[in-house]
């Protein structure tokens, strides 16, 4: 097991990110390094904080480099997410396309579906986007989408009687 061993300003940085936390997660992690460095097992400190060993391991390590405050070292890494070029130009593209039939725009169909507001997007601005952008812009543009339903003819008041069949129902 890695003792940690920290400076008295470190340790003093650490108790204030307890006493005035500035995020719960900033919070977990300043206690999780602070009793593992009074001697608390790595083991403990992870199923008192619902949390996995490693990452225990992974915040100490974090602190112990010394590169940057420690506030900064608590912090989350930046990442990168998805695009979201393709959100907005999914938002600006696909209402249009429900305006207009798709034999406009050259394809030999008479209803969009997803797959072809996609290759749309892709062949017309040169992204991939996938089916749930399209359907996520959709939604967003206000437009719900409902399977046509097919009603039969009504029938006449006296159908059984034309059939053959006993009048009483």
């Amino acid at each position: 097991m890695k003792k940690l061993k920290l400076s008295a300003r470190v340790r003093r940085e650490l108790e204030e990110t307890v006493e005035h936390p500035w995020g719960a997660r900033e919070l977990k992690r300043a206690q999780a390094v602070l009793w593992v460095s009074e001697g608390m097992p790595v083991k403990a400190v992870a199923g008192q904080l619902r949390a996995s060993r490693q990452s225990i391991y992974n915040w100490m390590e974090r602190i112990d480099q010394g590169k940057g405050s420690v506030e900064e070292r608590l912090r989350d890494a930046p990442r990168s997410g998805r695009p979201a070029h393709k959100r907005r130009l999914a938002d600006q593209v696909i209402p249009g396309l429900l305006e207009i039939s798709p034999m406009d725009k050259g394809y030999r169909v008479t209803g969009w579906t997803r797959r072809l507001r996609m290759d749309y997007v892709l062949q017309h601005h040169g992204v991939e986007v996938s089916g749930y952008v399209v359907q996520g812009a959709i939604k967003r543009a206000g437009y719900r989408w409902k399977r046509p339903r097919y009603v039969l003819s009504r029938r006449a008041k006296h159908w059984r009687q034309a059939k053959g069949g006993s009048s009483a129902v």
